[in-house]
């Protein structure tokens, strides 16, 4: 064979393999089994909330029993947002964090150096989501590669929130929205 009738020979056989591989696809699919009633598939969940700081520790802040900084008086809220997809028994998705503004605390502040984002990956229990994953970004020295758990609650909204690294962590809480999407 020539070198453009092998090259004609190797399309049509190609086609004719891509035909029979889309055929028994289609058979496939068509002949799938229907998904078990145990085996409930979340499209999604996502949480949302202002949280408050409760501690920064070591070496950060430490939020009293009042939830005010020490000499200065103030909250520190804190606005997560976190999107997880996949079956309840293996949720996977990322989130971002950043201190709210404190004339309104359901917004960002204007400019902040505690923006992050990070990774999430954990199940729902009942009504518990537990999560747990990575920082990917951070204005804050040490923080990437830090651990992040969020525990959340589908029936109440409550949010626990710990963000850590070598330096220091965070736990902050709070209810927000916690919703199947």
């Amino acid at each position: 064979m020539t070198g453009n009738a092998l090259e004609s020979f190797d399309r049509r056989n190609m086609l004719r393999l891509g035909a029979a591989g889309a055929a028994l696809a289609g058979l496939g699919v068509s002949r799938a089994a229907p998904a078990s009633a145990n085996s409930v598939v979340s499209k999604g969940i996502h949480l949302h909330a202002t949280l408050l700081v409760l501690d920064d520790a070591p070496g950060g802040p430490t939020i009293r029993s009042s939830g005010t900084l020490p000499g200065l008086g103030i909250e520190l809220h804190f606005n997560i947002n976190i999107e997880v997809w996949g079956p309840d028994s293996d949720l996977s998705g990322t989130g971002w964090g950043a201190l709210s503004d404190q004339n309104d605390p359901k917004q960002t502040a204007r400019v902040d150096a505690t923006q992050r984002v990070f990774t999430q990956r954990g199940s729902l229990d009942g009504d518990i989501v537990r999560l747990k994953g990575r920082m990917l970004f951070s204005y804050v020295p040490g923080d990437v590669g830090g651990p992040i758990l969020t525990e959340a609650n589908l029936a109440t909204g409550h949010i626990r929130f710990i963000a850590g690294n070598t330096a220091s962590s965070a736990t902050l809480e709070g209810t927000g929205v916690v919703v199947r999407i």
